[in-house]
């Protein structure tokens, strides 16, 4: 987390979400000295909610 800006994406970061704010969830899965994989999932807040800039991963087998 020391590389990213604030607001963050966790339970204890109390920031209100408000439309034009832009944000990258990047969930991964890494094992050490073997592979890596992160999926970004990239969003906007608008006046109804969340929009995706990017589509969904359909599972970790198809990504893309």
């Amino acid at each position: 987390m020391d590389v990213h800006e604030p607001p963050y994406l966790v339970r204890n970061d109390a920031t209100q979400l408000a439309p034009g704010m832009c944000f990258s969830d990047e969930p991964g899965l890494y094992i050490q000295g073997e592979f890596g994989i992160r999926l970004e999932d990239c969003w906007y807040m608008t006046e109804n909610g969340p929009k995706l800039f990017t589509a969904l991963a359909r599972s970790i087998e198809q990504p893309l």
